[in-house]
């Protein structure tokens, strides 16, 4: 490499060093740039241009409460002066521990649609299993008890019901496109009314209330702002009809925890796979631990082994595409 070609400082973990640090000099050499590439634990905050916020380094972590892995990054992210885009491993941008960069006016990339595939089979598999009557089967199992499901009891059909998905980006556009698959009508909730992959019909935000009577699934995997926040609350969950079920896998803010709770204690709602919650981790004094028609999975929908790996990729990708873009800025900067 021409150690005349100007430096680029990568802030990263030692894990992400270990296995992909010779992969992203490459791309940072065919980029022009020398990449200097320095472990969270041994950085100066002096030498960082670029920071990216790996998987491996928010374990130990929940939404709002950062791990210590994740402290000691956003320690040295934080003090670079010369800090020029953090890449996130999250979907999102609103964790905590990124409001100093947004603050600084440092341009924040997250991994939009790398857990798409994971999330999306799993609120998938909720909704099959949920409407197969899994639920009843496993309740009867622990009683030790043979109920058959008979008569009334018996599941619907998937073809005759309905799933609303509010949000219609990477993971909502999967969530549709498997429920199609397994013959349930498919409806899209999105800012605009346009056409979408996965869907067969698509609706704006503000027809969500006509919707809503006549939804079986109501499936949140839209982003929190400050447009969506509190998008479902009561007069939402009172407009689905009674033996309606919900799946949250985007963030707990979207809905009215406590109206949410009281809808399924009641039997208003018949039942709901939850994964994001307003306080994490869930308290355990919560009484949708203890309702048997709740599954809950501890902000975990994503969980896969390749999820890391796939992180990386996004971030190879994004790399090539900011060097193309300011390497002769960097080269002018260092001269």
């Amino acid at each position: 490499m021409n150690t005349a070609a100007p430096a680029l400082g990568l802030l990263l973990s030692a894990k992400v060093d270990a296995a992909h640090g010779p992969r992203l000099d490459g791309l940072a050499q065919a980029g022009g740039v020398r990449l200097q590439r320095h472990r969270v634990e041994a950085a100066d905050p002096g030498h960082i241009d670029v920071a990216f916020f790996s998987r491996d380094l928010y374990e130990g972590s929940s939404l709002r409460k950062p791990g210590p892995l994740s402290d000691a990054f956003f320690r040295v992210a934080d003090a670079a002066p010369n800090l020029r885009w953090l890449h996130v491993c999250s979907s999102g941008q609103d964790l905590p521990q990124y409001a100093p960069t947004l603050a600084r006016g440092i341009p924040v990339t997250a991994s939009t649609g790398v857990t798409a595939a994971p999330i999306a089979q799993t609120a998938v598999a909720a909704i099959l299993a949920q409407s197969r009557g899994f639920d009843r089967w496993l309740a009867s199992q622990a009683q030790r008890a043979w109920q058959p499901l008979t008569g009334d009891a018996r599941p619907r059909d998937l073809a005759s019901m309905r799933v609303v998905v509010l949000g219609a980006g990477a993971i909502g556009q999967e969530i549709g496109r498997l429920c199609s698959a397994l013959g349930l009508s498919t409806t899209a909730v999105r800012r605009r009314a346009e056409p979408t992959p996965g869907f067969d019909t698509v609706i704006g935000l503000d027809q969500l209330d006509d919707v809503l009577p006549h939804c079986d699934w109501l499936v949140l995997a839209l982003p929190l702002n400050a447009s969506t926040a509190g998008i479902v609350g009561g007069r939402q969950l009172a407009r689905l009809p009674r033996g309606a079920r919900i799946v949250n896998v985007a963030r707990g803010e979207l809905v009215d925890q406590a109206a949410l709770t009281h809808a399924l204690a009641t039997g208003h709602l018949a039942g709901a796979y939850l994964d994001t919650f307003t306080e994490e981790p869930l308290p355990a004094a919560s009484p949708l631990w203890s309702l048997p028609s709740v599954w809950i999975s501890p902000h975990n929908s994503a969980a896969a082994l390749g999820h890391e790996d796939r992180v990386v990729d996004g971030f190879a990708d994004r790399l090539q595409h900011w060097l193309a873009a300011h390497a002769a800025a960097l080269g002018a900067a260092r001269r």
